[in-house]
């Protein structure tokens, strides 16, 4: 006989790990035990070589759905003279569990959801060791159930009888219920008055008469109506104050959402997987969806029911629902009544509520499908909190704070690398006071104390000044080169000895001279960077107002060139054109960008006349969807002295009509890279938020796949702002003396 130990590291812990394990050695006749630890998990097998490498095999081939194994340590020890495979207790020297993400309903929990003869049978919060919540409903480490909010629900004796058997799923399911003995649902006014009845029959009815219904999910709230109303979507839009941002619908299976969207076969196993996020989808153009819920756009955002509850309403109401996080504009999503009747009570008509308290909330994650792959542009539900081995051998605990907008962050303690589910924009002080309280979630149940806290190099962040205020030396680094070296990470490029070419285009990022850059081309590895080119900088009428105003863009933009055009100047009035002159001539509350996210608002202010953007990426989005695949041509980008030179552009999209101007735009842009990846001859990395233009980068990685060149983008790791802490991280790690 021989006898081994495994040291097992990953996402091993609350995910079925040791039950699975347990059966698995049963069926295989190993004798043993495995048990949690601080590190992951333990496993002492004994029986013969052909048993073991049996075990091996099939360990990682049928591993649990939402288990991860990171690295195996395997040592020899003396023969221990096991007589049975058992689960032992827990061994924790220290708080490491790790504190999962929610996880969607799995295919188990769904099909015992619908089989009539099963005792959870239309049970809108099932959920076994595969599915369900997790970082919601944790007050603290380690994860035992008194520790969650479901402490209060006392377990039935099936419920018991399930989480003590080691070969039932629910096998220390913490969130284990059934309709005994689990939550419950309540269906309440825009008052807060319980309403008598069915409380799913009541929201049913609710959504069939137009009405806007606040639905309590895992992770938070949801605005929900009907999805095909065109009544009750401008009812939303006017009460929220939501113009023209397009929402995202939940529609009940996929079959239902290929009558909205062209869904390919990759497309299809991101919607059905177990993260079950929103999935950026081209539209179908059959005019089954009101014109005034994706307003002069080509794409729809579709998911599918991530909850037994969702299914239930679904089991009654045939529509899809427009499904968006109840929240006001810029803050964190609403997770108890409270904060939703005192915030959006003027929005909802009712709401759909439940006595299982949400701790910490979590959003819908949102993912498009790029090369076959899927490529994340929010990592929330599902996904994150990630917790996970790192190459890297530094000891220390360490705090990367990311970006302002789109902020997550990162931590890293002894080699494991903990990233946070999606905070938000931190400009709103709720969303601050979020990232406080997760962050601080963390620390406490880990028990953490920072040696060091890295930033973006932008002076005036509220995050940032908050820990110099609190007596941190902070390490600072450049915005965008934080963004490539995210990139650099997840492809596990480090460590290679070699340069890369990193485009990284986004809106803003405070540049090493002071300046907002944001159309940055360096040479770089991740002990340093040189800025080889970038879009020739602009003047940002009026500063931040630009943002909005894109109009202003325009104007700054054709002023530069001495681009005249009385159509487009026309649109002015007299006074304000004054104060623009006025502006530009003497640099008034205005800076220099090289942005060309910024650059992408402006053109499209030109081409399709829109003076002010409602929501972040809009004008993008509407070039977008004009653009022609038959259209071959493109607008010339020239490259001068480092600068890259747009003049022609914006001359010739005064004169084109907006389809053409749009296609040759994008088309520029993507033979322009091409050119530049091919002049310095190294692999290409690409990052920032201008990438989740699906159309520009789809048509630059096909250009770069006929041209052999190599490269290299963000898929777990979001291209936008969300991304920017973990490269803070490799900075930090790469290029500091750690403690």
């Amino acid at each position: 006989m021989e006898c081994l130990k495994f040291s097992i590291f990953g996402a091993v812990q609350g995910v079925g790990f040791r039950p699975f394990i347990y059966v698995l050695c049963t069926k295989l006749g190993l004798k043993g035990e495995v048990y949690n630890d601080s590190e992951g998990v333990k496993l002492f097998l004994g029986g013969s070589k052909e048993q073991i490498l049996e075990f091996e095999k099939r360990l990682f081939v049928e591993l649990p759905p939402l288990a991860r194994i990171d690295k195996i340590e395997k040592i020899k020890i003396e023969n221990q003279n096991f007589t049975e495979f058992k689960i032992t207790s827990s061994k924790q020297t220290s708080k490491f569990t790790p504190i999962l993400p929610d996880f969607a309903i799995c295919d188990e929990c769904r099909a015992e959801f619908y089989n009539k003869a099963n005792e959870r049978f239309h049970y809108p919060f099932i959920n076994c060791t595969n599915c369900g919540p997790r970082i919601s409903i944790i007050s603290e480490l380690p994860y035992d159930r008194k520790n969650t909010t479901m402490a209060k629900f006392k377990m039935c004796k099936l419920c018991k009888s399930e989480y003590e058997n080691p070969l039932n799923r629910r096998y220390h399911a913490q969130p284990i219920s059934c309709p005994n003995c689990g939550p419950k649902l309540f269906f309440k006014d825009k008052f807060g008055n319980l309403l008598s009845g069915d409380a799913i029959k009541n929201c049913i009815d609710a959504l069939k008469n137009g009405k806007i219904v606040a639905i309590k999910g895992l992770g938070g709230f949801h605005l929900v109506c009907d999805a095909l109303n065109n009544e009750a979507i401008s009812l939303l839009r006017e009460r929220k104050h939501r113009p023209k941002k397009p929402f995202a619908i939940m529609c009940k299976d996929s079959k239902i959402a290929s009558e909205f969207a062209i869904i390919s076969n990759d497309e299809k196993m991101l919607l059905e997987s177990n993260v079950k996020p929103i999935v950026i989808l081209k539209l179908k153009n059959n005019g089954k969806i009101p014109p005034n819920l994706a307003p002069s756009l080509d794409k729809i955002g579709i998911f599918l029911p991530p909850t037994a509850l969702h299914l239930l309403i679904f089991e009654y109401f045939k529509n899809p629902l427009i499904a968006t996080s109840a929240n006001l504009s810029g803050e964190p999503i609403i997770y108890n009544e409270q904060i939703l009747l005192k915030k959006l009570g003027s929005v909802i008509d009712y709401y759909l509520d439940n006595d299982r308290e949400i701790l910490t909330p979590s959003d819908d994650s949102i993912a498009v499908v790029v090369d076959k792959k899927p490529m994340f542009f929010r990592t929330s539900r599902g996904l994150n909190p990630k917790i996970y081995l790192s190459n890297f051998k530094q000891k220390g605990t360490f705090l990367s704070v990311g970006s302002e907008l789109k902020n997550q962050f990162c931590i890293y303690k002894d080699g494991q690398i903990f990233i946070s589910p999606y905070l938000g924009d931190l400009k709103n002080v709720a969303t601050f006071e979020r990232f406080k309280s997760v962050l601080a979630m963390f620390a406490k149940n880990y028990e953490l104390k920072f040696d060091a806290v890295i930033s973006d190099l932008h002076p005036n962040f509220l995050h940032t000044k908050y820990f110099e205020n609190q007596g941190f030396i902070v390490q600072k680094v450049q915005h965008h080169y934080a963004h490539l070296l995210s990139a650099l990470d997840e492809n596990k490029l480090l460590g290679q000895d070699r340069k890369f070419l990193g485009f990284c285009f986004d809106g803003t990022g405070y540049g090493e001279d002071g300046r907002i850059w944001g159309g940055e081309v360096f040479k770089f590895d991740e002990f340093g960077y040189e800025r080889v080119a970038h879009f020739d900088e602009f003047l940002l009428l009026g500063g931040e107002s630009s943002i909005k105003n894109i109009d202003q863009l325009a104007f700054s933009i054709l002023k530069k060139y001495d681009i005249q055009n009385e159509q487009f100047l026309g649109k002015f009035s007299q006074t304000r054109l004054k104060n623009l002159e006025t502006l530009y001539k003497k640099e008034l509350n205005s800076f220099y960008s090289s942005s060309l996210g910024r650059i992408f608002d402006a053109f499209c202010a030109v081409v399709c006349g829109l003076e002010k953007v409602s929501y972040d990426g809009e004008a993008g989005m509407m070039l977008e969807a004009l653009y022609d695949n038959n259209i071959k041509n493109d607008y010339k980008f020239k490259l001068e002295n480092k600068k890259i030179i747009y003049k022609e552009a914006f001359e010739c999209a005064l004169k084109d009509e907006p389809k053409v101007a749009a296609t040759k735009f994008i088309n520029g842009i993507c033979k322009l890279l091409v050119e530049m990846a091919k002049k310095w001859n190294l692999p290409v990395v690409l990052s920032g938020g201008v990438f989740q233009n699906q159309t520009l980068l789809i048509n630059l990685i096909d250009k770069f796949k006929e041209e052999n060149i190599e490269f290299y983008i963000n898929s777990q790791n979001p291209t936008n702002d969300s991304g920017i802490a973990l490269g803070q991280m490799v900075w930090y790690l790469s290029n500091k003396n750690c403690v």
